[in-house]
C-alpha cells in the first residue's frame, strides 16, 4: 500500500470544514513526528531534550490515550499531532505542529477539534493543558480554545538546558453541561 493510500484509509476521528483529527499511523507518521521533536521550539515548548535515534522513537511504546495527526482537508496534509496524556493520569491535551504550518491558525483550529473530541469520547468533566511562560503564542491559543487558568495554580519546574525556574502555566477547559 503507497503512503498516499494509508494517508485515505486512516480512522477519522473528528473533522471540521477545514482539519480532520485522524488515526496515527506508524509507519506513515513516525518520520515526520520525530523531526518535529527534533526542532529546538519545539523542545523549549515541552521543556524536553529529545536525544533518541529515529530507530529508537519508533522503538518507543505508544502510551497515550489518543494520538492523532491534524491533517488539512483540502490537500490531506498532515500539519502536526496532538496527543492526549495516557490513561490514569489527568487528561493533558498537548499540541505539536510542524514548522511549516505554525502560524497560520491550524494550531487553535486543531486544538479546539481535539478538546471537543476528548470532553466527548473521554466522557470528561474537564481537560487540562499548559504552556511555558515564555510561550505567548500557545497562551493566547489556550484561551482562544477556552482554556482558563486552573485554580490549583501554575507548575514550577527547572528548564531543561539552563537549570533556571521555569513556570509553566496551567489552564483547565470544563466540560458545560
Amino acid at each position: 500500500m503507497t503512503e498516499a493510500q494509508k494517508q485515505m484509509n486512516r480512522k477519522i476521528y473528528i473533522a471540521n470544514q477545514d482539519l480532520s483529527l485522524a488515526e496515527y499511523c506508524p509507519d506513515v507518521d513516525n518520520k515526520s513526528y520525530y523531526e518535529c521533536w527534533q526542532d529546538p521550539a519545539t523542545q523549549d515548548g515541552y521543556n524536553y531534550k529529545m536525544c533518541d535515534s529515529l530507530e529508537e522513537f519508533c522503538k518507543r511504546p505508544t502510551r497515550s490515550r489518543l494520538l492523532a495527526v491534524i491533517i488539512r482537508n483540502k490537500d490531506s496534509k498532515p500539519l502536526g499531532i496532538v496527543s492526549l496524556s495516557p490513561e490514569g493520569s489527568p487528561p493533558d491535551l498537548a499540541i505539536m505542529l510542524y514548522k511549516p504550518y505554525r502560524g497560520q491558525g491550524y494550531g487553535t483550529n486543531a486544538f479546539a477539534l481535539a478538546a471537543k473530541y476528548c470532553l466527548e469520547a473521554y466522557s470528561l468533566d474537564c481537560l487540562y493543558a499548559g504552556c511555558y511562560e515564555t510561550n505567548e503564542i500557545s497562551r493566547k491559543m489556550l484561551k482562544a480554545c477556552g482554556f482558563v487558568p486552573n485554580p490549583d495554580g501554575d507548575s514550577h519546574e527547572v528548564h531543561y538546558l539552563t537549570g533556571a525556574p521555569i513556570t509553566q502555566h496551567d489552564y483547565v477547559l470544563y466540560k458545560h453541561i
